[in-house]
């Protein structure tokens, strides 16, 4: 049955697929910002090492410088004062500035500063060997050297300290760099977090409220409430469900009742019936034959009560799956013969023609198969115009026992045919023809399957309805 819903259903992500967009942005987002501090710290550490490496050789460079100033104080001493001692230390400061030269970086530097490198250690070789020791002044080209070497020394102090300037420079800028876009990031999640939040409300957490309140006015019976379906989701489908389940149950309430009302008419007539039967033998005496007739009367309706109370028990049965059977062998075709004389004698304007007098021996409750045979052949005439003939035929068809009623009554439609087996459920056209419960034709199938058959229906508007029942033979 279609549910019906309130509102205008609009399509779009499902909640899973919210919430995995909504998560995922935000992984997203921290993701990129641990990647950037990854980076960063790595990047950082690496200007760190640059740093640490420029500044030993600035530390080297200046300490050149330095030796190279000693070096020429010491041998303008010496030759002033040809004191030894200014000599060995003019050799000394000589030998550290070599030693030094030696030691400057060539490794992961730039070509300018590895050239400048080589520059510096082929003239501290060529300077050393123009220091002879003299008494008279230097030579004009060894002083140039000395100057030349110097200047060396000078451009690679300030290279590395340029260096470590630029280090600097770059580790600001990409320290504020990080910053603004941790900044951004964070921002950004927070958008996200608080958008999504928003979101989960709007798409759960008011569908919720709004269910839970609509469960309980229906759990106050007003079986009117309907949930709105807002969005075409989890939440969507559950609204569907439970509009589709308020739909079932306010059917079978409106079932129930009908139910209830047939029933107590089913009751009412018979107990009426009786209770004037009673009146009439006690206040008036009749002659024997008038008395047997009153007699009958009342054991007929007692009959319909005690049928009423069978399906009745057998649908509490049914429903507890409790439905016990006392089967015996008995003959199908003599059971079909005895309730066709019965039901002739209740429905003496149709004609009930049986077909097949041969036996046909199954094992089964005979009682509960004739109540079904009683429910068969009574629908037929009850829905059938008066007059018109109802067809039962008894057959063996292999291992099955084969038993059918035709009528010529008004028919179902595929509507009615969908409900035809449902605990209470009547066609339209069976509530403006006759009484009943509903619960005869639900017994019907639920008795033949505990026996192992099977019943089939077809019918239509206007071209009457066959019903046919196979059981399972007697082995033997």
């Amino acid at each position: 049955m279609e549910s019906k819903s309130k509102g205008a259903t609009a399509r779009g992500l499902t909640i899973k697929g919210y919430v995995g967009l909504w998560v995922g942005s935000v992984l997203v987002s921290f993701l990129v910002l641990i990647s950037a501090w990854y980076i960063t710290q790595a990047e950082l550490r690496r200007m760190r090492q640059r740093v640490s490496t420029d500044e030993r050789a600035l530390d080297t460079g200046r300490l050149l410088e330095s030796a190279l100033l000693a070096e020429g104080r010491e041998d303008l001493l010496w030759r002033a004062t040809g004191e030894a001692r200014h000599r060995a230390r003019q050799q000394a400061a000589l030998g550290d500035a070599a030693e030094m030269a030696r030691g400057l970086e060539t490794e992961g530097v730039s070509p300018d500063e590895r050239q400048l490198v080589e520059e510096i250690r082929e003239r501290i070789r060529t300077f050393g060997a123009e220091a002879a020791p003299e008494t008279s002044p230097r030579s004009g080209a060894a002083l140039r050297e000395a100057d030349e070497l110097l200047a060396a020394a000078g451009r690679y102090v300030r290279k590395n300290q340029s260096d470590i300037d630029e280090t600097l420079r770059a580790a600001l800028r990409l320290q504020a760099v990080v910053d603004y876009s941790s900044i951004g990031v964070v921002v950004f999640a927070g958008v996200v977090l608080t958008v999504g939040s928003v979101g989960l409300i709007r798409r759960v957490v008011r569908p919720t409220i709004e269910l839970t309140r609509v469960a309980q006015r229906f759990g106050q019976r007003d079986f009117a409430a309907r949930a709105t379906i807002a969005r075409d989701d989890e939440l969507g489908a559950l609204c569907r469900t439970l509009n589709a389940m308020a739909e079932d149950i306010a059917d079978h309430e409106k079932a129930r009742l009908e139910f209830v009302a047939s029933v107590a008419h089913d009751i009412k007539n018979p107990l009426v019936t009786i209770g004037g039967a009673a009146r009439r033998l006690r206040r008036n005496p009749f002659d024997p034959e008038q008395q047997a007739a009153w007699l009958d009367r009342i054991i007929k309706q007692v009959a319909r009560l005690e049928n009423l109370t069978h399906d009745l028990m057998d649908t509490v049965q049914v429903s507890a799956g409790h439905l016990t059977l006392r089967k015996t062998e008995f003959d199908l075709a003599g059971l079909i013969r005895d309730v066709r004389c019965e039901q002739a004698e209740i429905f003496p304007r149709h004609t009930l023609v049986l077909e097949g007098e041969g036996e046909c021996r199954i094992l089964g409750d005979k009682h509960r198969l004739e109540r079904v045979a009683i429910n068969l052949i009574s629908n037929a005439a009850k829905y059938s115009p008066e007059g018109s003939p109802v067809l039962l035929k008894v057959a063996q068809e292999r291992v099955h026992a084969v038993f059918s009623v035709r009528d010529q009554g008004a028919g179902m439609s595929p509507e009615d045919l969908k409900i035809l087996f449902q605990p209470f459920g009547r066609g339209a056209h069976a509530h403006q023809m006759a009484r009943g419960t509903g619960l005869g034709m639900s017994i019907v199938k639920d008795i033949l399957e505990a026996h192992g058959g099977t019943i089939d229906v077809q019918s239509g508007i206007g071209v009457g309805t066959t019903v046919e029942v196979r059981l399972p033979l007697a082995e033997g």
